[in-house]
């Protein structure tokens, strides 16, 4: 498996804060304990994140307290895998993958409220963001179902929980996603610098997130899939080695072979990189359409593995640097450049990258503060203080919905929990309602 599914220690792992980032363990009368909890793509990683809230709404500040990660086991993440494909025992499957996902939440909710020394009661609510299952009809329609056993967490923490986001995006005409863009743009922005960030995954996808000073705002974020990831790597390794290799290591092979013009041009040749944003797909973009056109090319021409995994290392370079020039608006000039994601470990791709950019710096995520899987546990958190603060997280330049929407399902929790959280929705309801929003 590459570098994004790597193997890890099943067993729970704290994640270390950058030195200065945990907030007292007191504060003002605003202060809110959040926990985030994140699923990862392929089910392959649960993370979690004690979160700070000071503030509402966009004006908050979010700061991580704690952070722990377990690896999902490879049983589960095949059931994932086998539960994609579809199959006769679908629902059975979901059910018990969904119940034992919920033990391992647990589990690592447990753990963070130890090490930050924090009882479950000064939790306002746990949100948890997962990959879920999604159905794509033949009619055009699109349904998401949540991993999330949300009654099973309430009932055995004790805590609110505000899970399925991606749905109520769904139901407002949007694409379900990416959900992630103004919860980050909250998390990383800053009022001198204008940032991007590539999630560099099995696909890459672009946040463009503008500064939070005057004349600049929500309407200016974009975030959108760029093109193939790790995952068209990934494939050719696999298919060209006749399944020996699964992946590239740093990009180790690529790095000995030779670019290949044309086959670049084949591929940009494909109508996807014509659409416009919104775009975006929960699986990401799967490249399994053009491998059998790209392996019978390999054939007749003699191309090496290593060539063409070289010329898919700048493919995804170049379908970056097109998204950028082709689909930011011409206003949007950039001064600095984040990679996250599983694609940050190859350093050919990274080179590639900061070719096309010499003048923008380009770092990982982690260099400003946000160790692996920390960034999306507290994404995850922050999803579920807009939905408490009843703040929408998403927009029609970003999901393609009709009408920005409060996203996410609350399940109550213990009755004092809810008590506590129904005191906070009546102490911070505005004081005034539009008749638009009244009726």
């Amino acid at each position: 498996m590459h570098d994004f599914y790597s193997p890890r220690d099943p067993t729970p792992q704290s994640v270390p804060l950058p030195i200065g980032s945990r907030p007292p363990p007191s504060g003002g009368t605003d202060r809110r304990l959040l926990i985030g909890m994140h699923v990862g793509t392929g089910c392959e990683q649960i993370t979690g994140a004690l979160v700070a809230v000071s503030g509402q709404g966009l004006s908050a500040r979010f700061d991580p307290i704690e952070c722990v990660s377990q690896e999902v086991s490879g049983e589960l993440q095949v059931s994932y895998q086998r539960l994609l494909q579809g199959g006769e025992k679908q629902l059975g499957d979901s059910l018990q993958l969904a119940a034992a996902l919920s033990k391992m939440q647990l589990s690592l909710v447990r753990d963070l409220l130890g090490a930050a020394s924090v009882p479950a009661s000064e939790v306002l609510v746990l949100g948890v963001h997962d990959p879920g299952l999604w159905h794509f009809a033949k009619n055009g329609t699109v349904s998401y179902l949540g991993l999330c056993n949300a009654a099973f967490l309430a009932e055995t923490s004790g805590m609110n929980v505000v899970d399925s986001f991606p749905a109520r995006d769904l139901a407002g005409g949007g694409l379900g996603g990416p959900v992630s863009a103004i919860p980050q743009w909250l998390l990383l922005r800053t009022t001198d610098r204008t940032r991007l960030l590539l999630n560099v995954g099995r696909s890459v996808e672009l946040t463009y997130l503008p500064t939070a000073g005057v004349g600049s705002d929500i309407h200016s974020l974009l975030s959108f899939d760029v093109g193939p990831g790790t995952f068209l790597l990934d494939k050719l390794s696999a298919r060209l080695s006749a399944g020996r290799l699964q992946c590239d290591p740093g990009g180790r092979l690529a790095v000995q072979g030779k670019k290949i013009p044309e086959l670049i041009r084949h591929w940009l040749a494909d109508p996807y990189f014509e659409e416009v944003p919104p775009r975006w797909h929960p699986q990401g973009v799967r490249p399994d359409w053009e491998l059998d056109e790209t392996v019978r090319m390999a054939a007749e021409a003699g191309w090496s593995i290593r060539d063409l995994l070289c010329t898919a290392t700048h493919f995804i370079a170049d379908c970056i640097d097109l998204a950028i020039t082709s689909q930011l608006p011409p206003s949007a000039a950039i001064d600095d450049i984040f990679i996250t994601g599983g694609g940050q470990g190859n350093g050919m791709l990274l080179g590639e990258i900061a070719l096309r950019f010499p003048d923008m710096p380009l770092r990982t995520i982690a260099e400003i503060g946000w160790p692996a899987g920390l960034l999306e546990a507290t994404t995850a958190a922050v999803l579920a203080a807009l939905h408490v603060d009843m703040v929408p997280a998403n927009h029609p330049s970003i999901t393609g919905t009709q009408s920005p929407r409060v996203l996410g399902r609350l399940t109550p929790g213990s009755p004092g929990a809810w008590r506590t959280l129904v005191g906070h929705l009546y102490a911070t309801a505005p004081t005034h309602t539009s008749l638009r929003n009244a009726v």
